[in-house]
């Protein structure tokens, strides 16, 4: 049986590279943990964006997945999670992998507030 081939895999140094074109360095706060830096990009939501509680105000924080996993020590994020953007403070409400499943590129988090 031949070899399969998954875009996703064979494609994602290459979407990599791209998002830090996008990207810049936040502050991410897991829970008590301390601070870590990240390169990730703050967003709009759009109506593609498919969060069960996502409100108008709200926005999406992208960020590279193993890029997430091996600076802050955990597998995912987690809901309460604080990210820093610009000097402004977002608190993680939800969030999914893309492509989401057991092996995600990026992470999508809903984040609300704005507010420091």
């Amino acid at each position: 049986m031949a070899a399969r081939f998954n875009l996703v895999d064979f494609g994602a140094g290459t979407w990599r590279a791209g998002f830090l074109l996008f990207a810049r360095d936040i502050t991410y706060r897991p829970g008590n943990a301390g601070d870590f830096t990240i390169p990730a990009f703050l967003r709009g939501l759009r109506s593609e964006d498919t969060f069960a509680a996502a409100m108008q105000q709200d926005s999406v924080l992208e960020m590279d997945a193993a890029v997430f996993a091996s600076t802050i020590g955990q597998a995912t994020p987690r809901r309460y999670d604080r990210a820093v953007v610009g000097g402004q403070s977002f608190s993680v409400e939800e969030w999914r992998g893309a492509p989401n499943d057991a092996q995600p590129v990026f992470f999508k988090l809903l984040v609300r507030g704005g507010q420091q």
